[in-house]
């Protein structure tokens, strides 16, 4: 069966941008990975197609050639040039900057623009995304013609999940990789307040190189939670409090990422009011959220006919102009 169009796989137009490009790639990484799609075939299909038509298009010369050659001009193994293509590609690869560690995470390990972590226990597949190393040319003694130096082995990419709890207060998570063909286990430190889609950089684990290893770049996965949601470094939690519980106060208890606490329910609480917890959110550097306790109140489905004639009498005796401060 015929390739598809590596544009159309990454959903691209052929005029986007090598930001668009990784974006793409990262959303469709995330979406197909075999960590997520658990014998899938199809999404392991996929998969490899995402990361095929990344490693080309990821690529400037890889890129040139494929558009000016299509599938015929990239048809070599990822990283060399294609048969019947430019021999010369190496040649031309800018060598791609590398951006500063705000966070070290251990030996080697960097964490990109803060917000990133990595996550559960599976292997690390040896898949290439496109590598970021690239020759510069020079001229060999006595001769005009350019000769290639040594680069970096190509980087990795993989998709792994966290808890929100992990994500929220950081975590050491043990991870295998494949390397120089064998298994090596080892620990990668999250730091708190890491968020869906950010990265985390294990420098020297990609691929071996003359010039040395590439890097494994690691995507963050947050697993929703049974019942905190997270507003910025905010943690929000429903509490479902009673009718009665509202209008005339209560202290209850409520889970928070640090185990439960008694909270005061004021009497006469609003529904949605929202009872806030300092210093009970999510932890970044020198930064911390509180939780948000947002107050759901429950009433009584079945009343008999006494029932509706007490509550009438205190409709009659407590009005409450529920609606007074709306535009509407």
């Amino acid at each position: 069966m015929a390739k598809r169009d590596f544009y159309e796989v990454l959903g691209l137009s052929r005029g986007a941008a090598a930001d668009e490009i990784r974006k793409a790639h990262r959303k469709l990484v995330r979406q197909y990975h075999p960590d997520v799609n658990k014998n899938n075939a199809a999404a392991t299909e996929k998969f490899k197609e995402v990361q095929e038509a990344y490693d080309v298009l990821s690529d400037a010369a890889k890129r040139q050639n494929y558009d000016q050659f299509g599938h015929a001009g990239v048809g070599g193994q990822p990283g060399g040039h294609a048969g019947g293509g430019d021999p010369f590609e190496a040649f031309r690869r800018a060598q791609a900057g590398r951006g500063g560690a705000a966070w070290q995470a251990g030996p080697n390990v960097s964490v990109e623009d803060f917000d990133v972590g990595g996550g559960n226990y599976g292997d690390i597949f040896e898949q290439l995304f496109g590598g970021r190393g690239g020759p510069t040319a020079g001229r060999a003694a006595g001769r005009g013609r350019a000769r290639p130096e040594a680069r970096r082995g190509q980087d990795l990419e993989h998709a792994l999940t966290l808890t929100f709890e992990q994500a929220a207060r950081g975590a050491a998570i043990p991870l295998q990789i494949h390397q120089n063909g064998r298994v090596e286990t080892i620990e990668v430190k999250i730091p708190p307040g890491v968020k869906e889609g950010s990265r985390v950089r294990l420098k020297g684990r990609g691929h071996p190189g003359p010039a040395g290893n590439g890097d494994l770049f690691i995507i963050t996965n947050v697993a929703s939670h049974r019942y905190f949601r997270r507003d910025g470094l905010d943690v929000v939690l429903d509490v479902p409090v009673s009718l009665y519980e509202a209008l005339l106060g209560a202290k209850i208890e409520v889970p928070t990422l640090g185990g439960k606490v008694t909270i005061t329910i004021p009497p006469g609480t609003s529904g949605g009011a929202k009872l806030r917890l300092p210093g009970r959110g999510v932890e970044r550097g020198e930064q911390k959220g509180d939780q948000l306790c947002v107050i759901r109140i429950k009433v009584p489905r079945q009343l008999d006919d006494s029932d509706k004639q007490l509550i009438q009498k205190l409709v009659e005796k407590y009005p409450v102009p529920a609606r007074a401060d709306v535009d509407w």
